[in-house]
């Protein structure tokens, strides 16, 4: 009988594997390549995978980008609150998740440097709905006086490279709190060399949100609230994965963002271009319709990021799978190393 205990998706994980910089070179950093049907690891470069695919693979990606998501202000009483963008509501009004000594009072005031930006609507726990006072567009402010949301477990300031290495070479479409982290390990120069070989790559758009990362906090994993995100998919994607399986090519989600947002599709029998809120919470025993091949970064211990990745490929596969990373020296998490997990 499967259990749905999440303290059973716990792993032990040495402080020193998680990555906390980037590497100079995206493409430098490590793959575990993991075929579930001949049950053998690989262990490879990530611009290896030029040699591992082949014409008629389908790559899909989220083209989500980052904004600097993170602003540090002061309340009206001159205490310090931490805001993080969480989602856009309307034009003048969005959500944040807060973090201050005390809350904020309802129709107060937020400030930088004694420049009002926000007014407090409405307190629901750990989020704020803000409307903005300002003449800039919410994502402005970002701009001006946010930086870039890096998790918290990476224990150093924020730098300036992170800029850019927080963020996918292919990011276009604005709105995420996080990074698509197996997406951060290619390079323009790969994907072009990926395409003149015949592999296709097809794009999709899910804005992270706080949703992705939030802890579980519940004994039984099945009373979790994942709740929702926002997600952009073209009716092309969906032609080009009923040719990949017509042709019997690989079809690789760049992610679990990836593969949530083709799973909801398939199993709401999307084949349209749709824009809209999804809320799919994948775990142990879903059973997947659209990909047969995952490229995922090493996630934390008892998140739904490990259940979903133990979905696709089995609880005590992914498990040993991570022992193996971890006897390798594997970097962990969102600057870390990656596996390509391969059901084909």
């Amino acid at each position: 009988m499967r259990t749905t205990s999440i303290s059973s998706f716990d792993y032990n994980l040495p402080n020193s594997l998680i990555a906390s910089s980037p590497l100079d070179k995206r493409a430098d950093s490590r793959m575990l390549h993991y075929n579930l049907k001949g049950k053998t690891y690989n262990d490879y470069k990530f611009s290896e995978l030029l040699e591992l695919l082949s014409a008629g693979d389908l790559l899909i990606m989220n083209n989500t980008k980052v904004i600097p998501a993170r602003i540090y202000m002061q309340k009206e009483t001159g205490g310090n609150i931490e805001i993080l963008f969480n989602k856009k509501i309307n034009s003048k009004t969005i959500e944040v998740i807060f973090s201050s000594s005390r809350p904020p009072k309802p129709d107060s005031l937020l400030n930088i440097k004694k420049e009002h930006l926000f007014k407090v609507i409405s307190i629901n726990g750990k989020y704020l709905v803000l409307e903005i006072i300002h003449d800039e567009s919410f994502f402005s402010i970002f701009q001006n006086h946010g930086e870039m949301p890096l998790p918290k477990y990476i224990k150093r300031p924020v730098s300036d490279y992170d800029k850019e290495k927080y963020q996918t070479v292919y990011a276009s479409e604005e709105g995420s709190i996080a990074a698509p982290t197996a997406g951060l390990h290619f390079t323009t120069d790969m994907i072009k060399k990926l395409i003149n070989k015949g592999v296709v790559i097809k794009y999709i758009t899910l804005h992270i949100s706080y949703n992705t990362f939030k802890p579980i906090v519940v004994e039984n994993y099945l009373d979790h609230d994942l709740g929702s995100e926002y997600i952009e998919i073209d009716e092309s994607v969906f032609k080009c994965i009923s040719d990949a399986k017509m042709s019997n090519s690989r079809i690789i989600a760049v992610g679990t963002t990836v593969a949530r947002t083709l799973e909801f599709c398939y199993a709401n029998n999307i084949k349209k271009s749709f824009y809209g809120y999804i809320n799919l919470f994948i775990y142990p025993g879903f059973k997947f319709q659209s990909i047969n091949c995952l490229i995922t970064n090493f996630h934390l211990p008892m998140s739904s990021l490990l259940l979903l990745v133990c979905a696709f490929a089995d609880k005590e596969k992914i498990l040993n799978v991570y022992a193996h990373a971890i006897k390798k020296k594997y970097r962990f998490y969102s600057y870390g190393d990656s596996m390509f997990l391969e059901n084909k």
